[in-house]
């Protein structure tokens, strides 16, 4: 029996081995189906078109609360409800091309070619916040901490408080 031992122990490591190369495989495949099934949940998200705003350049977007707006060609846009409807809301914005929007707590800031306008009540009302920028055409705004932030037209970069003071 000891000479039928050696082949017949041989035997059970070849077929222990390959058990174990068929459980790699098998593990193998069940990784890459499990990783294709994730990929198309990702490859099957789709873009959705709004509700508008339509007919312009959509410039830039800003978030504050459940209120986004739009900077366009045509002033700035409102929408409560994730798209489904948009509102102009420029009342005292005296130049609409609105390439940039910014917002510090409840400041809405809009960066156009005529300056850095404010609006405290999520577009209702703009003011002109333009003291000591010499230069106001406005592309992009950023806020940092307390500071607002203006990249303008070949003026520069310009800093002031994004905190606004009854003076402005």
């Amino acid at each position: 029996m000891a000479g039928w031992a050696i082949p017949a122990e041989i035997a059970l490591i070849n077929l222990y081995s390959k058990g174990v190369k068929h459980m790699h495989k098998v593990r193998s495949i069940l990784v890459l189906f499990l990783l294709s099934l994730m990929h198309a949940g990702v490859a099957h998200a789709q873009w959705v078109q709004t509700n508008g705003p339509y007919g312009g350049m959509i410039i830039s977007f800003a978030v504050s609360g459940t209120n986004l707006f739009a900077g366009t060609g045509g002033g700035v846009f409102l929408s409560t409800n994730n798209g489904t409807s948009w509102t102009e809301v420029n009342n005292g914005l005296t130049n609409t091309d609105v390439y940039a929007l910014a917002v510090s707590g409840t400041n809405l800031f809009a960066g156009t070619g005529g300056g850095v306008f404010l609006s405290t009540n999520n577009g209702t009302s703009w003011t002109e916040v333009n003291n000591g920028l010499t230069n106001t055409h406005v592309y992009t705004l950023a806020v940092s901490g307390t500071n607002l932030f203006a990249g303008t037209l070949g003026g520069g970069v310009w800093r002031r408080p994004a905190v606004v003071r009854d003076d402005h």
